[in-house]
């Protein structure tokens, strides 16, 4: 059964709340793929990343059997042969389009979709698990861009929203898509609360 956790990041470590979450979820030696958001040129940027999480997940108990990085220093099939076998997916931050147009070129998009394992996306990761990607101006994007994303939830979210800061922009968005609702989620914590608006 696929897990799957939307965050939106974890500024000060993650919190004991969000370590009991990945606990329930995650037991040690398990394998851990870390999907970058942009593929070809940050790669020290996304090594520092990833081990920067690792350590978070270590203060909290677990470690893990392997660690994969995807980005381009792996080829397209092995990257698909990766994110097949992962117990645990990380979707990182970044941009969010970049991030999606990578997991589409690299053919990613069915595998995540069919991954049994923990899906974690943090930021422009979460937004693109969701049915549809909205990048708002609000939440500073550089455009407006909606597309249809990962479907790995029904909703789309927010995931830095500032409650103080809810624009005509996101009022107007949360009513063209009646059907699917803008859940827009603030950090407590480390942990993702939904907000009513």
């Amino acid at each position: 059964m696929m897990v799957k956790i939307l965050t939106s990041g974890f500024p000060n470590g993650f919190s004991d709340e969000f370590s009991k979450v990945l606990n329930t979820y995650i037991k040690a030696g398990m394998n851990f793929v870390f999907v970058a958001s942009e593929f070809e040129n940050i790669h020290e940027k996304t090594d520092w990343y990833c081990n920067h999480f690792l350590e978070m997940f270590r203060n909290c108990g677990i470690t893990f059997g392997s660690v994969d990085i995807i980005d381009s220093r792996i080829t397209r099939k092995k990257a698909q042969e990766t994110v097949r076998n992962a117990d645990v997916l990380w979707l990182s931050g970044g941009d969010t389009p970049t991030q999606f147009a990578y997991l589409k070129s690299y053919g990613l998009i069915p595998y995540i979709r069919e991954q049994k394992g923990v899906i974690i996306g943090m930021s422009a990761g979460s937004i693109n698990m969701t049915r549809t990607a909205i990048c708002s101006l609000t939440c500073d994007h550089d455009k407006l861009e909606i597309y249809e994303a990962l479907g790995l939830v029904e909703f789309s979210i927010e995931p830095h929203l500032d409650k103080d800061n809810i624009t005509d922009e996101l009022l107007e968005l949360s009513e063209k898509y009646p059907y699917q609702s803008i859940i827009f989620i603030q950090q407590v914590d480390g942990l993702c609360r939904s907000l009513n608006v």
